[in-house]
């Protein structure tokens, strides 16, 4: 929709016309010249302003060289790879699209999970960021994306977006400014007001005169380059794959599920990050799948509505067990124990995990980690009797500082057990 302006008509005092008895008259005379509006205005010529555009939030005071600068350069960085994120996008920008709509932040934002994550939701820096947006344990915690019962939020598409972008608009309330919040997205907003207060900034110095580290620079180039991109029709995210989510209620089996919904192998976990295990045993979850897919699990539910019962579970060798009083607690044989763990030796070691048919019973039963979290060597470990940081790192081929870093906690902390660290693992340790 575009606004209709008007342009004045300035004329000299001598020139005024009568005024109808009901005109307002809201200008005077000042050094004989006045500007006359009255109702109607049948002396106006009507021009067309041209309704502002999204990107225009963004880019506004930047000129049309810098813009252009911004644009090469977001160009040259993301050629190489946007093939790539495209691809990956297509299974969340639907639902991280809705997110935008419900919490009101521009779409322009959604540029920033390729620069953070390329669009990888399994992506864990160093410093411990983790999912699409890549938000560390302290500011997700406080964004209320938490990680509990299996569930880790800062990789669930929904949860971890609606983090983000409330984030986002905060920052922008702040500072006034999309370039400054998106500064302030990298650097972190007292950075940002640190060095603001040595340097101000205004966007008509242009983006080289930021106070800021060269890679806070480069980072915020890089976003408003896609987003100028993506305003001149240079750049789209290609058409998103239509998901919805189901309920699904304990127990569950997310490789069986998988198989009974069509899914291709580990499409399970490539849909839904944020799930730590493969087997969800006393707790009920929503997941997002593709529309045609949901169908056939409602078809399947409603045949049999424990379907995705697992078959096999895994359990950890106590204090007192045996083969036989475990084969007499699943219902099974000592024989059938051997031949689903043919690695078992004569005598059976605390704490090893070993698999078990499911019995009606599973409080005690634990399970196998989402299979793509491995593929990074991140690990969530479970602090236990006697561990400190020393030796947990020594375990895993990783130093104190390393996972005192990730977990944003001092390296000096008291471990307690049954705390959960997440672990960059060098070594694979024994079992």
């Amino acid at each position: 929709m575009a606004l209709l302006g008007c342009v004045k008509k300035e004329i000299t005092s001598q020139g005024f016309a009568p005024l109808a008895e009901d005109a307002s008259l809201l200008a005077i005379n000042i050094d004989n010249t006045a500007q006359v509006f009255q109702q109607p205005i049948d002396d106006y010529t009507a021009v067309v302003i041209p309704e502002p555009t999204e990107a225009d939030l963004f880019l506004a005071g930047l000129t049309d060289d810098e813009i252009a600068r911004i644009k090469e350069e977001a160009k040259r960085v993301t050629s190489k790879h946007w093939e790539n994120i495209n691809e990956r996008s297509q299974q969340f920008y639907h639902r991280m699209e809705y997110i935008a709509e419900e919490v009101g932040a521009p779409k322009s934002l959604l540029f920033i999970p390729v620069a953070e994550s390329g669009y990888n939701p399994y992506a864990l820096s160093h410093a411990g960021a983790s999912g699409l947006w890549q938000l560390m344990p302290r500011t997700a915690r406080m964004l209320g994306a938490v990680h509990k019962n299996g569930i880790d939020e800062r990789r669930h598409v929904e949860e971890s977006t609606r983090a983000a972008l409330s984030y986002l608009m905060q920052l922008h309330d702040r500072f006034d400014s999309w370039t400054l919040a998106i500064c302030a997205y990298n650097l972190g907003p007292w950075g940002v007001e640190k060095r603001l207060k040595k340097n101000p900034w205004h966007p008509e110095q242009g983006l080289d005169d930021l106070p800021f580290p060269g890679e806070t620079r480069h980072y915020v180039k890089q976003i408003l380059g896609m987003i100028a991109l993506a305003d001149a029709g240079e750049l789209a995210f290609s058409s998103p794959l239509k998901t919805q989510p189901i309920n699904i209620n304990a127990p569950i089996d997310l490789n069986k599920l998988e198989a009974i919904a069509g899914l291709d192998k580990n499409d399970i976990f490539y849909f839904n990050p944020e799930f730590d295990y493969q087997h969800y045993l006393h707790q009920d979850i929503e997941l997002s799948l593709p529309e045609k897919n949901v169908l056939s699990l409602n078809q399947a539910l409603s045949e049999d509505p424990n379907i995705f019962k697992p078959k096999y579970v895994q359990i950890k060798i106590k204090a007192g067990d045996s083969l036989s009083v475990i084969a007499l607690r699943h219902h099974t044989t000592t024989k059938h124990l051997r031949s689903l763990n043919p690695q078992l030796g004569k005598t059976l070691s605390i704490g090893k995990v070993i698999t078990v048919p499911a019995a009606d019973n599973m409080r005690s039963s634990t399970s196998k980690a989402n299979p793509l979290l491995s593929k990074g060597r991140r690990i969530y470990y479970k602090v236990k009797n006697g561990d400190s940081l020393w030796t947990i790192a020594k375990k895993f081929g990783t130093s104190t500082q390393a996972i005192a870093r990730i977990n944003q906690m001092p390296e000096g902390k008291l471990l307690r057990p049954g705390d959960k660290l997440w672990i960059i693992a060098r070594l694979q340790p024994s079992s």
